[in-house]
């Protein structure tokens, strides 16, 4: 995993308690679109799940992530 992707995934975990980080926030500091940046965090999630979360915890991300993906479209 690279630096970029890395920071994606601390993004993420930082708020997917919240419903998952601002469009804005996502644009400005990613330079991605909703939808790319969601199906970028949802790949590296299923290949590299974030360190120190618990299982209900990752399933929540992940509820999350898909639900974001859902609403891009």
């Amino acid at each position: 995993m690279n630096n970029k992707q890395q920071q994606m995934i601390d993004f993420e975990t930082s708020w997917y308690t919240l419903g998952g980080g601002s469009s804005r926030e996502i644009t400005e500091q990613f330079g991605l679109t909703d939808r790319d940046f969601f199906a970028q965090v949802d790949q590296l999630v299923d290949e590299a799940p974030p360190i120190g979360l618990s299982n209900s915890e990752l399933l929540r991300m992940r509820q999350v992530i898909r639900r974001r993906l859902w609403m891009a479209r």
